[in-house]
């Protein structure tokens, strides 16, 4: 379930046609692990004798690690050695999330079900491909993409479109066609801006207003996205 405040969420409204993919955002979405990487780099912080805010780790969600490097370098100043933060900070996430990799709730279920239904799954995530399928192998969830766009295979990382676009490209789908389902108000806008339909399932991050209503809709957990889908996969 998510922590963002119930005025946010409002109820699916009704589903479009058969979509003819749906993809999915990875970190905060489908694995819980957004809040191990901010333990992570807060620890590191820390022990390097940073302060790391809160409200500034949220502006990382869904943005890759370049942008991100550039708001610490401002924040800790040039001599900051970001490359031993980066590195430590990593090693313990890895270390967090390899341990016991946490599944969101009911995305097995979604994703199983989607699959079942013969609807082409795409993943589209600002981690890199090595890291990125080293996650979807601990979870269970690699062979069930048909697609797999990562930060290694894109010039533009979210929130630019392009991810999204090529998800579309590699499974034949046409944009307007396809159904994304994100966490992060950059996920939510890259997907947007691709044309796709979004569905918003906030994690961390609380969209501001005006970014949530660039969603079709803002569900609560994946378990109400089932739902939705279950509407848009039922015959007319």
């Amino acid at each position: 379930m998510t922590n963002a405040p119930d005025a946010i969420l409002r109820p699916p409204p009704f589903a479009p046609a058969r979509p003819a993919a749906v993809i999915f955002d990875m970190d905060g979405t489908l694995i819980d692990t957004e809040a191990l990487h901010r333990r992570a780099q807060a620890e590191t912080a820390r022990e390097l004798g940073h302060d790391l805010p809160a409200e500034i780790h949220n502006g990382f969600v869904g943005v890759h690690r370049e942008v991100n490097d550039l708001t610490l370098r401002r924040l800790w100043g040039e001599h900051a050695d970001l490359d031993a933060f980066n590195a430590r900070a990593d090693a313990l996430f890895d270390t967090l999330w390899r341990a016991d990799i946490p599944i969101k709730p009911g995305a097995t279920a979604l994703l199983t079900a989607l699959s079942q239904a013969r609807v082409p799954l795409g993943l589209c995530t600002s981690t890199r491909r090595e890291k990125a399928l080293e996650k979807l192998e601990h979870a269970g969830f690699l062979a069930l993409f048909d697609s797999i766009v990562t930060l290694s295979d894109v010039e533009d990382p979210k929130p630019h479109p392009e991810p999204y676009l090529v998800s579309a490209r590699n499974l034949g789908a046409d944009p307007a066609r396809c159904v994304a389902v994100e966490d992060s108000p950059n996920g939510l806008k890259a997907a947007a801006a691709a044309g796709m339909t979004v569905l918003l399932v906030p994690d961390l991050v609380t969209p501001a207003p005006d970014v949530a209503t660039l969603a079709h809709a803002v569900l609560p957990d994946l378990d109400v996205v089932r739902r939705w889908m279950d509407a848009a996969l039922a015959p007319a």
